[in-house]
């Protein structure tokens, strides 16, 4: 098949992400706020490739995006450009993922609904430029299950380990892939050898790590502990109700009710076990998980989507008029589609950042701070080239005592809306740690004191 023939049996999944790539192109003007964590990934590749002399470290954090985004700092691009487009490419090689597995599990024309539900889902839409871990960890998860259902199992261990060490949480959707697969082979010739092969690739990009941990910190499983502990002691304006995931999801793509289906649709095939398993076991973890925001429900969304577009696809082969059932799919594709504008709408008209003479001053005045500089917030440091010794918002009450008496900073920018205490019971030293820093900061010259809505922007230096 040469490339002209390709191209028409396959023009349909190109035009839908030439689509949702010019889409994201005409709002990323409109991306003026770059993200906490964003920052954090931004940060810790400086460190990486300026081998500590640059950027900031936080040990919770899986380190493969920030090795991709150093490169671009290292290669003098802008990183915050440079992040977007990474970005924007694993969301396009996303949805040509999803495309390939209904494609070759369903048909494709159930692979472009799903790829087309996807891409213009609010908050994959709204991530896919947004610096942070889920979509390239999503790309890597779907590669996963693309060797799964075609019982390649070294590759599907092989990028399992990848969408893991691109975030920890992918370990769920992993857990739904595995389930399946041991229900299904369990008893069958050759089990033992397909779990070798499973085991052998998620090897290859793990064991490296669980090294690297120990010889970083003393500790292999050190950032799942910091992990769950921030999950508990911070994002309290997060929290939320059990049914938080769901309601939300129905509120992104009112069509996932058509879920309902699935129990008279089921297909008797380990494979679409694992399409199920993956995302209902990603939710359910989460769901009890008291701090939750829609992005960490978006690992489990190309699955939905997937099992979204068969459902509707069965359910459009069984009705007896198709013309009116077309009809009807279309009105219901323009409200998804209307629905998503209006929040993606909504989200770009708050441009915080934008009107923050307190980040600004911050941001301008670290990019020539020198000696050791403390920050209350990573954002502070995004546009420099800093080494930043001391990341204040990041340590328990405990920790950052312990750091106060064992450290100098000559340069420290200062935030108290970043420093706000979880409730007692969570971090019972966090009022102490605070007075601690309190008579730390009073010993130093105060040289900037700016108070924006309720928060006071403050830099010291000694």
């Amino acid at each position: 098949m040469d490339f002209k023939e390709r191209f028409l049996v396959h023009r349909g999944i190109i035009i839908i992400i030439l689509l949702f790539i010019a889409a994201n192109a005409l709002f990323l003007n409109f991306y003026k706020d770059v993200w906490w964590d964003s920052s954090v990934y931004i940060g810790m590749g400086k460190y990486i490739f300026s081998s500590g002399s640059s950027g900031l470290w936080e040990e919770s954090r899986p380190l493969l995006f920030p090795f991709l985004l150093g490169i671009g700092w290292k290669m003098g691009f802008d990183t915050v450009i440079f992040g977007r487009v990474i970005s924007l490419a694993f969301a396009g090689l996303a949805l040509f993922m999803i495309y390939l597995i209904g494609s070759r599990l369903f048909s494709r024309k159930i692979g472009l609904m799903a790829a087309f539900f996807l891409g213009f889902s609010f908050t994959f839409f709204f991530f896919s430029s947004n610096i942070l871990t889920e979509i390239p960890s999503i790309f890597f998860m779907l590669l996963a299950f693309y060797f799964f259902i075609g019982n390649r199992f070294f590759l599907m261990g092989l990028f399992s380990g990848l969408a893991v060490i691109t975030r920890f949480f992918q370990v769920f959707m992993v857990s739904g892939m595995i389930l399946a697969f041991l229900f299904y082979f369990f008893n069958k010739k050759g089990f033992c050898k397909k779990l070798f092969y499973f085991a052998m690739g998620f090897s290859i990009p793990v064991i490296p790590l669980i090294f690297l941990n120990y010889h970083l910190y003393g500790d292999i499983l050190t950032p799942i502990k910091v992990q769950m502990h921030l999950s508990r002691t911070t994002g309290l304006a997060n929290y939320h109700e059990y049914w938080f995931y769901f309601a939300g999801l129905l509120k992104e793509n009112f069509l996932l009710v058509f879920l309902i289906a699935i129990p008279f649709l089921f297909r008797k095939d380990y494979r679409f076990y694992a399409l199920l398993l993956s995302p209902f076991a990603h939710l359910a973890v989460f769901s009890v998980v008291r701090q939750k925001e829609m992005r960490y429900a978006l690992l489990a969304v190309p699955f939905l989507c997937l099992l979204l577009a068969y459902c509707l696809w069965q359910i459009y082969e069984k009705t007896k008029n198709k013309q009116i059932a077309v009809e009807i799919f279309s009105v219901m594709a323009v409200l998804f589609l209307l629905t998503g504008f209006i929040s993606l709408k909504d989200s770009l008209s708050y441009q915080q950042q934008l009107n923050d003479e307190g980040l600004r001053h911050f941001q301008d005045y670290i990019s020539d701070a020198k000696g050791k500089i403390w920050i209350t917030n990573p954002i502070y440091a995004l546009h420099s080239d800093s080494r930043i010794d001391g990341l204040l918002y990041y340590k328990s009450g405990s920790n950052l005592i312990r750091f106060l008496r064992e450290n100098e900073a000559d340069t420290v920018l200062f935030n108290n809306c970043d420093m706000e205490c979880p409730p007692l019971g969570l971090d019972k030293e966090c009022i102490e740690s605070r007075q601690e820093l309190t008579r730390k900061l009073l010993k130093m010259e105060l040289i900037y004191d700016e108070k924006v809505n309720s928060c006071r922007y403050q830099v010291f230096t000694s």
